[in-house]
């Protein structure tokens, strides 16, 4: 029985196996990197890729800080029967977000330096989010965050009731 002969067929160049198969591309630059292989590695998709990593990072701590925040002010500004229905439930919802938060900047130190302005965005969405759920009107909560990162981020801290 012959066999058939096995040759090697040249790799398509990165930056189109990038554009056909991100996964095959990903796997075929971690092994010229581990093989210091470097001139086949696609130097600009991984820049690309690695600022987008840094970026995925900084977005899901601005997400976690939403979330904080979202529950912090429903325990504020919920209507009586709606805090008493769930009061409990955004207390642990603070206590792990607060986890998740600080989880978050023990990996990434470098991002505490922006804490206090991804409150400010975090802050306008998770506003809206609270006046949609609760079925506020805009002037139910005010406009910019009560609150420092700091305080959001302490233990001890929970709002004073003010619906």
């Amino acid at each position: 029985m012959a066999r058939a002969a096995k040759f090697s067929v040249a790799p398509p160049p990165s930056g189109d196996l990038y554009e056909r198969d991100y996964y095959a591309w990903c796997e075929a630059q971690a092994c010229a990197i581990r093989e210091r292989r470097f001139d086949r590695v696609d130097w600009l998709n991984i820049a690309e890729e690695i600022e987008d990593l840094g970026k995925s990072e900084r977005r899901a701590l601005r997400s976690r800080i939403m979330r904080l925040l979202e529950h912090l002010l429903k325990l504020a500004y919920a209507r009586d029967r709606m805090y008493r229905n769930n009061a409990r439930g955004w207390q642990l919802s603070v206590r792990n977000a607060r986890e998740a938060v600080r989880e978050s900047l023990d990996d990434n130190p470098s991002l505490r330096a922006e804490a206090d302005r991804m409150l400010v965005a975090a802050y306008r969405s998770a506003r809206n989010e609270v006046l949609k759920s609760l079925r506020l009107p805009d002037t139910a909560i005010p406009e910019t965050a009560p609150w420092t990162f700091a305080r959001i981020i302490d233990d001890r801290f929970l709002p004073e009731r003010d619906g």
